[in-house]
């Protein structure tokens, strides 16, 4: 089998997302994709991994994995992760392992040894619809202006600024008993992060106390601050956030300044989780070296894809601590997530957006994990169990690049 060309999808109404399909002569497809710095990847896509693909085998992908990876975009040039080249990368490894899955005729968590569980439970990212989808836009952050919604929308993001309690409680009665908000991040932006005032600090901690007053502690919370903070103010929040019982910390500060992170952990009650923005296997063993991680918090579309993940996976297990993959972006990444937290047992519990699963996802794919009562349950198929909806395809406004042989 050889790879005969690559096509990358967009449509401008969810613009961040990119999706690649890699053809193959004996009519076999693989599906993946990434999110973020849209038009830089397609360009990358096309460009670079292109001529690398077209006419090899994609049965080989540790191989394809190495090259793609440590060659164009580590071992000579020192591009870090989350670049334009680990996003692209990231994508072409979830379509090789979607092709190799189907050439095999079984579903990727099959290809991945098979099932160490039945079901994995959620936790609900509090995001919404609009959150992240297009590029060139800043996204709305908490406590911003909201466009109004139709009634059965969930439009989380604003729950979790107006009425979080109401927010946890609407969640819980789905069965859903862990919840992630981000109560501080719209403080951060005035100072850059460098501190926070009393009067902010009670705002944010108001909301996580609205969630105690109105559930108890029927449901964890997890506070998410996307790397906003320096040390110093990140470790005044936790302390005073400590007292609530929350479920971890995510990505408090920088995460590259390890020393800082352990020093973090080591002044906190609550445990600290990452990195969705540097969780590479190489990060996770120095975090780790440091004593400065607790769960291992990745996304699979920026740190290169389902081939890095078994890596993290094995430094899991020999370092006795959990993996809870990241994703608020779009359902490929999601879907893959899952595979991979039901193939490996150091899966912990799989990050969710009830929003996107209930809302645009379905506009997108043609089928979604069955949610129940908190829990994911396996895809039905084979490769990831699922294909970007021939309506999508059909979209004006879709765009689809194509390269093949003839146009190297």
């Amino acid at each position: 089998m050889k790879i005969t060309g690559i096509e990358t999808i967009q449509n401008t109404k969810y613009s961040n997302l990119v999706w690649i399909k890699l053809y193959t002569d004996e009519g076999l497809t693989g599906l993946g994709e990434t999110f973020r710095n849209p038009q830089a990847i397609i360009s990358y896509l096309h460009e670079t991994c292109a001529p690398y693909l077209i006419g090899r085998d994609p049965l080989r992908i540790n191989e394809h994995s190495d090259n793609l990876i440590n060659w164009t975009a580590n071992r000579y040039i020192g591009y870090p992760t989350r670049s334009v080249e680990y996003r692209g990368n990231s994508a072409v490894d979830i379509a090789l392992w979607d092709l190799k899955s189907k050439a095999s005729n079984l579903s990727l968590v099959d290809m991945l040894g098979g099932l160490s569980r039945d079901y994995i439970p959620i936790y609900n990212t509090c995001a919404a619809d609009g959150y992240n989808w297009n590029a060139n836009s800043r996204s709305r952050s908490v406590g911003s202006t909201v466009v109004k919604k139709e009634k059965n929308n969930y439009d989380d993001l604003e729950m979790q600024a107006q009425n979080p309690g109401e927010l946890a409680q609407s969640l819980l009665d789905e069965g859903v008993s862990a919840m992630k908000i981000w109560p501080f991040d719209e403080f951060a932006f005035p100072t850059k992060g460098q501190m926070i005032s009393l009067e902010n600090l009670k705002e944010g901690i108001n909301r996580i106390e609205k969630i105690r007053k109105a559930v108890g502690n029927k449901i964890d919370i997890m506070l998410e601050y996307h790397s906003l903070w320096q040390l110093a103010p990140a470790l005044k929040i936790a302390r005073q956030v400590d007292e609530f019982d929350v479920f971890w910390h995510e990505d408090p500060i920088n995460m590259a300044h390890l020393k800082d992170l352990a020093e973090f952990r080591k002044n906190i009650i609550a445990p600290v989780a990452g990195s969705e923005a540097l969780g590479t296997a190489l990060w996770y063993r120095d975090a780790l070296a440091l004593d400065a991680i607790d769960y291992m918090h990745y996304d699979l579309g920026w740190i290169g894809g389902i081939s890095e993940a078994i890596k993290i996976s094995g430094i899991a297990h020999a370092n006795n601590r959990m993996m809870c993959p990241h994703d608020c972006t779009g359902p490929i990444v999601w879907i893959a997530n899952l595979h991979i937290s039901l193939a490996f047992s150091s899966s912990m519990i799989l990050e969710s957006v009830r929003s996107y699963y209930n809302g645009f996802y379905k506009k997108l794919v043609n089928n979604l994990p069955k949610i129940e009562k908190g829990f994911a349950f396996p895809m039905d198929g084979i490769g990831l169990g699922t294909e970007l909806q021939d309506s999508l395809l059909k979209s004006p406004n879709t765009i689809i690049r194509k390269t093949s042989k003839n146009d190297l």
